[in-house]
């Protein structure tokens, strides 16, 4: 019973990878017609028409006459049709006062402007490009440290002018940064330092011959002795973001919740032990979870529920259960070794460990 049930188990997590290739299956209640509306995201209209909603490019038919077809705008209205051979297609027809290519003898464009809808609940991720980065532990320990401030306090917030032990730090914009958590896999093996930006900073010419001051602005929290200073840069991001795929081979493990949390959920942002040489931006996985194994006994108990000298007793009788999907994720954000993900899908809570496959 015990082979079978381990049998069982890695048919159900293998069988994505076994597939030679997925069909786009339209949902059920799929509209024929749908018009959008401001506050839509590509996400959410694909979700509307397709179970697997990072096939979305397979259905798009691209309009010639319309600059940057590949753009939705509030008003534009999506057409469902199914063509001769069963395979199903979504046509834009776009609402008025939207970019047109006007042709003319001299060629001419006439580009009206107007926001097309984002690819993703931005509001729900866009703190993290700001606030949330991960370093080396090289990296993180040689940034300059704030070690007082000029009142002689012990925290400081906007406007406090505070001293770096750097000397002669470069003029510019800084961000206060503070090491929010270490990052481990599975494995105990370490994989950077979450670092999280708690206040903006200033360095001013400098008039001292080992340390530099730095005035303090955007405060998110108190600011104290031995944050970090770490040069600002302008924001990567890119609402555009459009190359939404699913992984392949890419396989690892949720490690941790941005926000430190034991549990997550829709809408989480976690943590998972892939890095940029295996992984992009836009990136869809399949979340995967195993329920608490039981021993078979009398009376039967989780693993979890049984004294230490029972689980020694019942090694043989431990019945393990499936890996079973249970939500979905979007990677965002890629550093060295890891990366940030929406969590888009849940059916249930989702652990630290939960591993992370094709779709």
């Amino acid at each position: 019973m015990l082979n079978n049930l381990l049998r069982l188990s890695l048919v159900l997590l293998l069988l994505p990878f076994w597939a030679h290739a997925d069909v786009i299956t339209l949902k059920e209640n799929a509209p024929r017609t749908y018009v959008v509306k401001h506050g839509d995201t590509l996400w959410d209209i694909s979700n509307l028409f397709l179970h697997k909603p990072w096939y979305w490019p397979q259905i798009w038919r691209t309009n010639t006459q319309i600059i940057n077809p590949h753009l939705i705008f509030p008003g534009d209205e999506l057409r469902l049709t199914i063509n001769a051979a069963g395979e199903p297609f979504v046509d834009l027809i776009r609402g008025e006062k939207k970019p047109y290519l006007v042709r003319s003898p001299s060629a001419s464009q006439i580009n009206k402007s107007n926001q097309p809808i984002a690819v993703l609940p931005w509001h729900e991720i866009e703190p993290y490009f700001n606030q949330e980065l991960v370093l080396s532990e090289k990296q993180y320990s040689e940034l300059p440290s704030i070690v007082g401030s000029t009142k002689g306090t012990e925290y400081f917030s906007n406007n406090d002018l505070v001293l770096v032990n750097h000397e002669k730090l470069p003029l510019g914009h800084y961000q206060v940064v503070r090491k929010q958590q270490s990052l481990f896999n599975a494995k105990s093996e370490f994989l950077g330092v979450q670092i999280r930006h708690v206040a903006d900073g200033q360095a001013l010419a400098p008039v001292l011959p080992k340390q530099s001051l730095v005035t303090l602005s955007s405060a998110n929290l108190e600011v104290k002795r031995g944050d970090k200073l770490l040069k600002k840069v302008p924001n990567a991001i890119t609402k555009a973001m459009t190359d939404i795929t699913a992984a392949i081979e890419q396989r690892g493990n949720i490690i941790a919740d941005v926000s430190q949390y034991q549990l997550s959920g829709k809408f989480s942002v976690v943590v998972i032990d892939v890095g940029s040489s295996n992984i992009k931006r836009g990136t869809v996985m399949g979340i995967y979870q195993q329920g608490a194994a039981v021993i078979d006994g009398e009376p039967p108990k989780y693993l979890a529920e049984a004294q230490t000298i029972e689980k020694l007793f019942a090694e043989n009788d431990v019945l393990p259960q499936p890996w079973m999907k249970v939500g979905e994720l979007l990677v965002f954000s890629v550093f060295d070794k890891v990366s940030y993900a929406l969590v888009t899908r849940s059916s249930t809570v989702i652990r630290k460990g939960a591993i992370v496959a094709k779709p």
